[in-house]
């Protein structure tokens, strides 16, 4: 059929039959046309460019935004005037030859002919004409599938475009549920609809009445801060054409342009001359503090979440793409603003050479250490709602404002915030631009810093400790917090804990920050069997849990692993099926193999420094088993070769010995690295017996001799 068909089980209704609603959508198209391939001139662009410049100095907000348009309106027309534009083909699947349609009508009549007589000489032919239809077909396809192989060649584009296509079936057009329950098809509507949706969404959480005083009194102060006139900026403030040269050639490939449709390469493409001519605009903009209001647009596309209902917009995640050039100035004014924002130790994200394997080596040491001490560890695990697109400005521009961060970078970075609008592009559809309230913008460099900073003040017990007390430990990645509270007695550990979550509403309300209580998860680990009492947090009851999923690994409470391998494993079958036919076919040995570690042994070997050393042998065997089957299909080979020759022949080392290679290279950096409390993370010590392991021991499984190169 032509139309998208939505199919829902109507449960509810009365009767004893189980009834099917069916929506067909006969006002919108199934499927969306390829956008025609654009091919840019650059050497004719870059010859059009060269004459651009423009004098003197911006010291206006509006000589700000008449001299960003302009800039912006040549580098658009430069580029159009060098595009040329190709049609794409289709890549739907060819129809079949003539003869063999003849041959499926021949069988549809037979079919029915046979439904009429039920003749024994009607059923005979039509179970040859269908066998010789089958295996004509199968012969086509194969035919086909060999075409497409012998084209796929060794290039990487083709290579990721061809596993695409094959482990992403494309989803048909769902309907949306507007707020009367109406199912809307047109893309127009679907785009109000989410636009609608993420308008609520980018708005503050609800003020708390026991801290307005506060709330009024950072208002008050934020206001005064922006009223306030600042020195002028030092000379090394300033932007510089060589500064400015060296951020554009590390600006990143292949980023979807945002509104203005000016892509990355557009600007990498610039000559002198208007590369200057941008130095002077930033330098207006750090000089008036004044961001033009085009900038601050963004363009939305969302994109499915996996295992949600897609008839409602909060099944969506939204991708906001941002203007290239006001990301460039972005990238200026973050290189100002990062040295007076220092990181709490405790946060692993938006940092260099922090990742969310190295988070996850020091909360399993953690829990392990404690563990193989006898002691208890109560965790608990925060879903923090909404936690980027409802950052409060005002408090965060006071915190701002309480570092050391000049007062003009403060008010820069107000601009920056005030006045942001998107809007939401379904297909060929855009809705109406709707007003951001708070948070900070997907998709801009600034706003990691921006929200590492307004969370860096997220409260432990420090400072209500008693004589000998320990403070809970705190785990930080981007908006992923945990805390990890140890003691002999689980009264004691959850008590901790409940002291901690008692102190933990206020700094929410003084804030403007929620936490969804029902995704939250507490978890008691170590050799304490019987249930403990509920954990409270803000006046309800946190989840007592087995297992938990923290930075995308399962944590059980015996840290075994176990879920995790079964997990990698799983996950590794997936891929392994959806690419047989590439891994299976007749493409070069080094080409499968890539594809192999690309997407087969990524899933299996996912942070596996981190637990992979907790595993047990038999969990272990199950990983390892995933890259043999996968190596044999690669091969074609025979039951009766042993998985160890094929490995040998392909150089593929064992699973264990990658992994130990990735876990000494992720130490050695961090031991060697400029952060302090990344040194000798994770340590190893002497532990019982029948204690767990630590993630550090690792490192022991294989001489560093013995791993392959």
């Amino acid at each position: 059929m032509p139309w998208p068909v939505h199919v829902e089980v109507m449960y509810d209704a009365d009767t004893q039959h189980v009834p099917l609603l069916i929506t067909v959508g006969i006002n919108s198209e199934f499927r969306i046309q390829r956008p025609p391939r654009r091919t840019v001139d650059w050497a004719a662009y870059r010859s059009a460019m060269d004459a651009f410049s423009f004098d003197g100095q911006l010291t206006t907000p509006a000589e700000v935004e008449s001299a960003a348009s302009v800039i912006t309106s040549a580098i658009k027309t430069a580029q159009e005037a060098a595009t040329t534009i190709q049609e794409q083909k289709s890549h739907r699947r060819e129809e079949l030859p003539a003869h063999l349609r003849a041959d499926l009508r021949r069988k549809r009549e037979l079919q029915k002919l046979w439904a009429r007589t039920r003749c024994p000489r009607v059923k005979r032919d039509l179970n040859r004409l269908a066998e010789s239809l089958s295996a004509a077909v199968k012969e086509l396809r194969g035919a086909a599938w060999d075409h497409v192989i012998d084209q796929a060649g060794e290039n990487d584009t083709n290579l990721r475009t061809l596993c695409r296509q094959l482990s992403q079936a494309p989803a048909p057009v769902y309907p949306l549920l507007d707020s009367a329950g109406r199912r809307q098809y047109a893309a127009s509507d679907r785009a109000e609809i989410l636009a609608e949706h993420l308008e609520g969404q980018f708005t503050p959480n609800p003020a708390a009445a026991d801290v307005s005083d506060h709330l009024e009194h950072v208002e008050r102060a934020v206001e005064d801060l922006l009223r306030s006139p600042p020195p002028p900026l030092r000379g090394d403030e300033y932007v510089s054409p060589s500064e400015l040269a060296w951020i554009v050639k590390h600006l990143p490939k292949k980023k979807a342009p945002g509104p203005d449709r000016v892509p990355t390469t557009a600007l990498q493409q610039l000559p002198r001359r208007p590369l200057v001519a941008l130095c002077r605009l930033f330098n207006g903009i750090l000089r008036t503090r004044h961001i033009p209001p085009d900038w601050k647009l963004g363009k939305v596309i969302v994109l499915p979440k996996p295992g949600k209902d897609r008839r409602y917009p909060g099944s969506y995640r939204p991708i906001t793409l941002l203007s290239h050039i006001a990301k460039l100035f972005e990238r200026v004014l973050l290189r100002r603003l990062r040295p007076h924002v220092p990181y709490r130790a405790e946060q692993f994200g938006f940092r260099s050479e922090h990742s969310t394997t190295l988070q996850l080596v020091r909360v399993l040491h953690l829990m392990a250490f404690e563990r193989n001490k006898g002691r208890l560890t109560v965790s608990v695990f925060l879903d923090i709602e909404k936690a980027f697109d409802r950052v409060w400005h005002a408090g965060l521009l006071y915190k701002l404002s309480l570092t050391s961060t000049p007062l003009a970078i403060v008010q820069t970075v107000a601009s920056f915030l005030d006045e942001r609008r998107f809007y939401v592009s379904v297909e060929d559809a855009d809705s109406t631009p709707r007003k951001i309230c708070a948070g900070v913008p997907q998709g801009s460099c600034l706003s990691p810093c921006l929200y590492a900073a307004y969370t860096d003040d997220i409260p432990t017990l420090a400072g209500t400790l008693t004589d000998g007390e320990q403070d809970v430990e705190l785990a930080l990645f981007a908006d992923d917090s945990a805390y990890f509270a140890s003691s002999r007695k689980v009264d004691l550990a959850v008590s901790k804990m409940q002291r901690l979550l008692d102190r933990l509403p206020e700094w929410l309300d003084k804030w403007r920050m929620a936490v969804n209580v029902g995704k939250t998860a507490a978890m008691l680990s170590g050799r304490y069997r019987a249930p403990a009492r509920k954990l409270q947090l803000r006046g309800q009851a946190v989840e007592w849990r087995s297992s938990v999923k923290y930075l995308g690994v399962t944590i059980d409470r015996a840290l075994t692993m176990s879920a995790q391998a079964v997990n990698s494993v799983n996950q590794a079958k997936a891929a392994r099926a959806m690419l047989r036919p590439v891994l299976a076919s007749r493409l070069p040995l080094r080409t499968k193999l890539g594809i192999f570690k690309t997407y087969v042994r990524s899933r299996l070997t996912y942070a596996a420094p981190a637990w992979y050393a907790l595993c047990s042998t038999a969990n272990r065997k199950r990983l390892q088993a995933q890259q043999n089957l996968t190596l044999r299909t690669i091969v074609g080979a025979g039951r009766y070769v042993r998985n160890d020759v094929i490995a040998r022949d392909l150089k593929i080392e064992s699973l264990e010995e990658f992994v130990v290679r990735l876990a000494r290279r992720m130490y050695d950096r961090a031991d060697n690295g400029p952060h302090e409390h990344l040194h000798d993370i994770a340590p190893t010590y002497d532990r019982p017996d029948n204690g767990r392991p630590y993630p550090r021991e690792l490192l022991l499984l294989a001489p560093a001799d013995e791993v392959a190169p």
